[in-house]
């Protein structure tokens, strides 16, 4: 066996950095590789799967490793309804070679992520067209067309960001993905329908300053309370010192009793 046999035969961890939608599977973009078969089954990956038209309808899913092209990766798939927007995700709504509507009823969708702030990234793509839930190593996106969309990850540790800086958490770094704002524009990339701030990608604590109110800042004078002397009691002292006899109540009781006797 030669060595790009043994290249071939070895996993692919490389990250994902696009995605696509075709119609046809001879014409996608150079350097993507397209899910043609299904997983469990080995039968065409048709994500239309209608047979009903003398003309066949047709799309398959398609993605890209070049990470030289983009310093983002994907971090996750999903599948959502047609009229869900998650600001979050890039919406693959129309074909990469035709520009024709992608699926049907619901939208296939990816999260990208900054290489120096993701946790995990996508490694694979399958479609499964009998197995009703993913096999090891894989996460369910969804559900297309009766077929089951699913990805495998790697962990991974976020890389320093430079000036000594820790990687920060998703959603309160300024260089997170995009969150739609008042100063949105929608980006359209053949089937990639997303949304990017002007001045850059926003999260939705940016701008927030995450500061102590001026008015705590000052902590001497606490250093001037008096802590109150407490005297520790037993329980029978509890019960001397606040016992209450209701002798009052007793006989406000008994004395309505009577009335009605």
């Amino acid at each position: 066996m030669d060595l790009q046999n043994v290249l071939k035969a070895l996993p692919d961890d490389r990250p994902v950095t696009s995605i696509y939608v075709v119609e046809d599977p001879t014409k996608c973009p150079q350097g993507f590789q397209v899910v043609s078969r299904t997983f469990d089954q080995d039968t065409d990956a048709d994500l239309w799967k209608d047979r009903m038209f003398v003309k066949r309808i047709t799309r398959y899913i398609c993605f890209s490793k070049d990470e030289n092209s983009s310093d983002e990766v994907v971090e996750s798939i999903a599948v959502v309804g047609e009229r869900e927007f998650p600001p979050e995700f890039t919406l693959l709504l129309y074909t990469i070679d035709t520009q024709q509507k992608a699926t049907k009823k619901e939208n296939l969708c990816y999260k990208l992520m900054k290489k120096e702030l993701v946790h995990k990234l996508v490694t694979d793509i399958i479609v499964l067209s009998k197995l009703k839930k993913p096999p090891s190593g894989f996460t369910l996106a969804g559900e297309l067309n009766s077929l089951l969309i699913c990805y495998k990850c790697r962990p991974v540790s976020p890389t320093k960001i430079p000036g000594g800086i820790g990687p920060q958490p998703y959603g309160l770094s300024c260089n997170s993905h995009c969150w739609r704002g008042n100063n949105e524009q929608s980006l359209v990339r053949g089937q990639q329908t997303f949304y990017r701030s002007t001045s850059g990608y926003v999260a939705a604590l940016d701008g927030i300053p995450f500061t102590v109110n001026p008015k705590y800042a000052d902590i001497s004078h606490l250093l001037q309370c008096t802590i109150p002397h407490i005297i520790l009691k037993t329980e029978d002292q509890l019960l001397m010192q606040y016992n209450y006899s209701f002798h009052v109540e007793h006989q406000s009781q008994q004395s309505f009793s009577s009335k009605f006797t």
